[in-house]
């Protein structure tokens, strides 16, 4: 409870904060695994718990705590079949008694038990369509309206339906060391799942397992990467000399997929800025352990002020990985979607064209800028290219190279993809030519 507390009141990362509770207490495997199911659970589950449990609460106003123990012990009751309900209605007791009053703990075991007795409410009673589909994915309303909007219902529905399923675990090899088949070789006796990626072709998948526990991480030989997010390096098609500007680098996994295309001796070089100093020395430290710290060089800097710092065309690529809304992590970061709001989709834009305009006199002419961003929106995605073109009479779109290799991405020439195409992350490429005046 402890984990969806932070979450929800201090704006935590779930991810983040699990793994930090997972570290400072020892459970063992399967306690960990029941801590990891609940916590991402009744996050990506919050609205439709919280339907179940208002014909029970009715109109009595709960205190933070008291509402994430009942969406807990909901979540448990309804989507888990191995939790015996008297361990469910004991557990949520004691910590009621812990945190409140007896009556708080009176309160929590009869909403239960009501509960028990007369079942959940069933969804089909939501006679609006697309507030039902909004609270069966536990979804927003203003996104569920927003995806309809832009991708048409039957897609939205697709997206929707899997928006809630555990996220594999992704890694991507360093093929500075090894190849692809060497490395899954080695990991197999321990990860007996993990598979080559389907869209990355320096990716391992595995449905489970601590691969970042594992020794080989430390040593260098992979990084945590999502497989979308490994397509952005192979379509810059960067050469061993090239000059890289990674504008928005942070924590490091292009910029460090980058290097491993570039040749120091030949002179190739990225260089990855970041606004904060203490992720400068992530993206630092990333690059040491894969032992591509002699073609990385970390600047902290807000990309915004590039152009006052690096020579016109200095640059044979430039990457913008832009700040953006994070809606194509939905289903790794579950908080996302109750967090954005339609405002950070007008607000955004402005900052990722005002990156894209800093950069645009760093390309050398005949060299490429990158656009990419983790999320579905249109507004952060087509509409900041078609902006950025408007105003730069001097660069086309091309295709994103790698879109040819995958038969279920969208918005050519721009490559993008959903949560349900391949089961990635959400993800957008657009490669821009800069071609003179």
């Amino acid at each position: 409870m402890t984990v969806l507390e932070k979450v929800e009141k201090q704006g935590s990362y779930s991810n983040l904060t699990l793994d930090a509770t997972l570290k400072k207490y020892t459970l063992d495997p399967r306690d960990a695994h029941l801590l990891t199911n609940i916590v991402y659970g009744v996050i990506q589950h919050r609205l439709t718990l919280d339907f179940y449990l208002a014909p029970f609460v009715k109109n009595r106003k709960l205190d933070a705590w008291v509402r994430v123990l009942l969406e807990g012990a909901v979540y448990q009751m309804v989507y888990l079949d191995k939790v015996p309900e008297r361990a469910i209605f004991y557990d949520a007791t004691e910590i009621a008694k812990r945190r409140g009053k007896l009556g708080v703990a009176k309160f929590v075991t009869a909403i239960l038990r009501n509960l028990q007795r007369q079942g959940v409410p069933s969804l089909d009673t939501i006679k609006d369509p697309i507030d039902r589909l909004s609270i069966e994915s536990s979804t927003p309303r203003w996104l569920v309206d927003m995806l309809i909007n832009e991708q048409g219902l039957e897609k939205t529905q697709s997206i929707l339906s899997v928006i809630n399923q555990p996220a594999s675990a992704s890694i991507r090899v360093n093929t500075q060391k090894h190849t692809v088949a060497q490395l899954q070789e080695q990991l197999v006796d321990r990860f007996p799942e993990i598979v080559p990626s389907k869209v990355a072709p320096a990716g391992l998948v595995s449905p489970g397992g601590h691969l970042a526990g594992a020794p080989e991480f430390e040593y260098g030989m992979f990084t945590m990467q999502d497989e979308s997010s490994m397509l952005v390096a192979p379509s810059m098609t960067l050469k061993p000399n090239f000059e890289v500007l990674d504008a928005c680098a942070a924590p490091g996994g292009k910029t460090t997929h980058i290097a491993e295309y570039l040749d120091e001796a030949a002179g190739g070089k990225v260089v990855a800025l970041d606004l904060h100093p203490h992720k400068v020395k992530l993206i630092a430290k990333n690059a040491a352990r894969l032992g591509l710290a002699d073609r990385v060089d970390a600047w902290a800097m807000d990309a915004r002020e590039a152009q006052d710092t690096f020579a016109p065309a200095s640059f044979d690529r430039v990457l913008v990985d832009a700040p953006c809304s994070g809606l194509g992590l939905i289903r790794r970061k579950p908080e996302i979607k109750y967090e954005k709001k339609p405002e950070d989709l007008q607000h955004l834009p402005e900052i990722q064209g005002a990156i894209l305009n800093s950069v645009a006199g760093l390309v050398k002419v005949g060299g490429r800028l990158t656009y990419s961003t983790c999320t579905m929106a249109k507004a952060e995605n087509q509409n900041v290219v078609a902006a950025f073109l408007a105003a730069h009479p001097d660069y086309h779109q091309i295709p994103t190279p790698g879109l040819e290799r995958l038969d279920k991405a969208h918005s050519a020439p721009a490559l993008q993809l959903f949560p349900d195409d391949y089961g990635t992350d959400g993800f957008f490429i657009a490669t821009l030519e800069r071609i003179g005046e």
